[in-house]
């Protein structure tokens, strides 16, 4: 089926949303739906400690359809390259299944996003998948529509129902070491840093800041992080504003850390100003198409910590349809970081992500990017996630 434009609702259907997700929620509500163990009327919390749920398993029985409306949507906070992909993929699983694929872009800005979700719940859909941009917003709005059954997919972020979870803490250190070993194998352990963190988008984010640093830390003392820049607006043209600030005030410079979008950004920068050299570290996680490109090009952009993000999303919306259904579905996707440091790393990586229902149909194939974990299905739509799932 075609994708469709966001339709716009009746000042009625807003209306019969409420003051839940309008702007003036007391704070009272905000505290109940925001505890990491509290319930949303009479939903239950996530029972599982992190670590600790069992293998997906796809023949456990499933439930009568659901009568849930046959769309799935994918609310995205920006048009960076890797949700892109995701929404790509999304929208191809949508298309086999007979699912209308509905997306939007809030260019980052909290209340454009709360007004698309509003949209999606108030024209009807049996799925959204969300990224995370400000807690306090979103989640009143997804609180109801876990209420009307729908399936909630959050990345790294909660309530939701299903739950795409990464160890951050293990990404950024994985980076910082990677980048450690460079300035010991190379530049004598002796190196300026600048770092692009994620802090305010969400707490998870923190944990890869923390280990960005502490992998550095292995280097010793002389590789130094003189810029540390919350970097929230996800665009190319971002990273080369804040590098071409940076540089000026620390020209030393030699390593560049962070998202792929914002280290592909400072790249251009450096490169477009001449200040570019082979003896920088550049590295991103994400698996952006341009920083694919530089990688492959073997110069200064030396890795990408890569998310399969089409196929993630093309899971997304096979268990968006799944769920509809009254199938069975995973509680969590675990998204698992892609060294890609080379072009045939490259090149596999490429062909797996161009080609999703291959990989999706082989389980292992797939699991071997997106681990699955745990069961649930509308009949246990109580069974919500509450809290971060943080993988072993």
């Amino acid at each position: 089926m075609p994708r469709e434009s966001l339709p716009r609702p009746s000042r009625r259907d807003l209306l019969r949303l409420g003051a839940l997700v309008g702007a003036g929620i007391p704070a009272a509500v905000l505290t109940a739906c925001g505890s990491e163990r509290g319930t949303t009327d009479g939903q239950a919390a996530s029972s599982a400690p992190s670590g600790d749920l069992a293998p997906f398993d796809r023949n456990q029985p499933a439930g009568p359809a659901t009568g849930l409306p046959r769309r799935a949507a994918w609310a995205s906070t920006s048009d960076a390259g890797f949700f892109l992909s995701l929404g790509a993929g999304m929208e191809d699983a949508a298309k086999e299944r007979g699912l209308l694929y509905l997306t939007a872009f809030s260019g980052d800005d909290p209340a454009k996003n709360l007004r698309q979700l509003e949209t999606f719940l108030a024209n009807g859909v049996g799925a959204v998948a969300f990224q995370p941009l400000n807690a306090e917003v979103q989640r009143p709005v997804f609180d109801a529509a876990l209420r009307k059954g729908v399936c909630v997919q959050g990345i790294i972020t909660q309530p939701s129902t299903l739950q795409v979870a990464a160890s951050q803490y293990n990404i950024g250190f994985m980076q910082g070491k990677a980048a450690a070993d460079f300035a010991t194998e190379r530049l004598q352990r002796n190196a300026q840093v600048h770092y692009f963190n994620l802090d305010s988008v969400s707490p998870q984010l923190k944990l890869r800041h923390t280990g960005v640093l502490e992998g550095l830390r292995t280097a010793g003392d002389g590789v130094r992080v003189v810029s540390d820049v919350d970097a929230p607006d996800i665009s190319i043209d971002n990273g080369a504003a804040i590098m071409h600030r940076v540089i000026a005030e620390h020209p030393d410079i030699r390593i560049v850390l962070g998202g792929d979008t914002m280290v592909v950004g400072a790249f251009r920068e450096m490169d477009g100003s001449g200040k570019l050299s082979n003896d920088m570290y550049f590295s991103g996680v994400d698996g952006d198409k341009e920083a694919l490109a530089l990688v492959k090009a073997r110069g200064p952009y030396r890795v990408s910590f890569a998310f399969a993000w089409r196929l993630m999303g093309y899971g997304l919306g096979q268990f968006a349809a799944d769920w509809i259904e009254g199938k069975q579905i995973p509680r969590v996707m675990v998204a698992k970081p892609i060294i890609v440091d080379s072009p045939a790393r490259v090149d596999t990586y490429l062909a797996d992500n161009a080609n999703p229902a291959a990989v999706f149909a082989d389980r292992g194939r797939y699991e071997d990017y997106l681990p699955l974990l745990g069961n649930v299905s509308y009949a246990t739509r109580q069974t919500i996630w509450h809290e971060e799932y943080k993988p072993r």
